[in-house]
């Protein structure tokens, strides 16, 4: 039996969205912001997160990538996406970052609890759909 969507926990889904949109805003105002493609990089752009931005599949060795994130502006927030894939390359860029700059997974673990999309670059398209179903507040 499936659950049928309602006003309300769409407009929940929406606040908890919001919600991690301004806490990504804050973290990465002095921070750096890893994610896996270009398209994640333009939902960066479109949700108006500043700071530095670091895109992990651009042709250069990982290792070179992760000795650019070891002296990078902290916190360095991991948010590549929240598939199996996604899942396997934090686990690589998080045990090789941990002991040489602070590193943010939280922000990735707020968007996978309460998005129905899989990737960062989806977060745009399901911000707009769930604010029209929201309607004005």
């Amino acid at each position: 039996m499936s659950v049928k969507p309602t006003r309300r926990n769409e407009t929940d889904r929406l606040s908890l969205l919001e919600d991690a949109v301004e806490r990504l805003r804050e973290q990465a105002e002095s921070g750096t912001v890893v994610v896996e493609g270009q398209r994640d990089r333009a939902a960066l752009d479109w949700l108006g997160i500043g700071g530095a931005h670091v895109i992990v599949h651009q042709g250069d060795p990982l290792d070179r990538l992760l000795e650019e994130l070891a002296v990078a502006a902290p916190p360095v927030v991991l948010l590549v996406d929240w598939d199996r894939t996604g899942g396997r390359l934090l686990k690589r860029l998080e045990e090789n970052l941990r002991a040489r700059v602070e590193v943010d997974t939280q922000c990735r673990k707020r968007f996978a609890s309460c998005c129905h999309s899989r990737s960062l670059e989806e977060i745009p398209a399901e911000l707009e759909a769930l604010r029209r179903l929201a309607g004005p507040r």
